[in-house]
């Protein structure tokens, strides 16, 4: 049985409501889902919270982010309704309600692969599932799908799961991408923007050719790539200003990072600004303890 805390539920729904206000078209595009048939046994759910994949297998299907509220109400209906699919596997890729807060609408589920730290998280507020911690490797073969799962690195969080449909050479990376968004780093999750860029680096040494972000439309490599650059040439131009004796506000006037496309901001979780900002700290907090 899955429990979420009044609590955990008002402050999310406090927020929604402030997103809903402070940015309607954001909001829209974030409430709405929209389904893509891959193929006869694929989909992608995207929207509705995270994106969601529902890999079928026979009479049951594997499930990654179970979104919230009442999208995951609709997953669930079109699944097990609209598909005649029972959905007996899950994995969350991370804590984060937008991906994990619909756990509870899926009551027949079996075995939820997570994190530790995130389920540590989810612990803490009531959810409560046949939790299988996976740092990594795990492998999956479902009929003739073979499915990879583990731990890439820390990033958005300190809990991040990423999959790998290895016959289709697709990527399931949940918010370690999002399709040309600015990178939100939760540090209360255990987030590091320092180390987000090696944790890509490790990901673009698979050979895959599509990724499922955790927000957004499908996206291929390049995105991956310029994620990775933005986040080293930060690293290499914070380093630099710091090294000329500057204040946290005087290094975000000076970074330009004129030679990395513009990301869209998310409201109220990033911005370049913070970016920057959260790089300065983090290269502060390095060098103080290595003095």
């Amino acid at each position: 049985m899955f429990l979420w805390s009044a609590s955990l539920r008002n402050r999310f729904t406090i927020a929604v409501c402030v997103l809903a206000v402070a940015s309607g078209c954001a909001m829209q595009r974030f409430l709405r889902v929209e389904e893509r048939q891959i193929d006869a046994r694929l989909r992608f759910f995207l929207g509705g919270g995270g994106n969601s994949l529902v890999l079928t297998h026979g009479k049951q299907a594997f499930l990654i982010d179970v979104k919230f509220a009442g999208a995951s109400k609709s997953l669930r209906h079109r699944v097990e309704t609209e598909l005649e699919r029972s959905v007996r596997r899950a994995m969350v890729t991370h804590s984060h309600f937008d991906h994990a807060g619909g756990l509870d609408e899926f009551r027949n589920l079996g075995p939820v692969l997570i994190h530790p730290n995130a389920r540590q998280r989810l612990e803490a507020d009531g959810v409560r599932a046949q939790w299988i911690d996976v740092e990594g490797p795990l492998e999956l073969q479902l009929e003739d799908e073979v499915v990879r799962v583990w731990h890439p690195g820390t990033g958005h969080t300190d809990g991040d799961l990423v999959a790998y449909l290895v016959h289709r050479k697709l990527l399931v990376t949940g918010d370690l991408v999002s399709a040309d968004m600015e990178p939100v780093i939760d540090v209360e999750a255990g987030g590091d923007v320092l180390a987000w860029a090696g944790t890509l680096k490790g990901l673009l040494e698979l050979d895959f050719v599509t990724a499922l972000p955790g927000h957004g439309p499908p996206i291929g490599r390049d995105t991956l790539v310029r994620l990775h650059e933005y986040l080293t040439l930060l690293e290499r131009e914070v380093s630099v200003a710091q090294q000329q004796g500057l204040s946290e506000d005087d290094v975000v006037a000076k970074v330009s990072l004129v030679e990395t496309p513009a990301l869209e901001p998310v409201p109220f979780a990033a911005n370049r600004e913070k970016t920057i900002r959260l790089m300065d700290r983090a290269l502060r907090a390095r060098r103080s303890t290595k003095e």
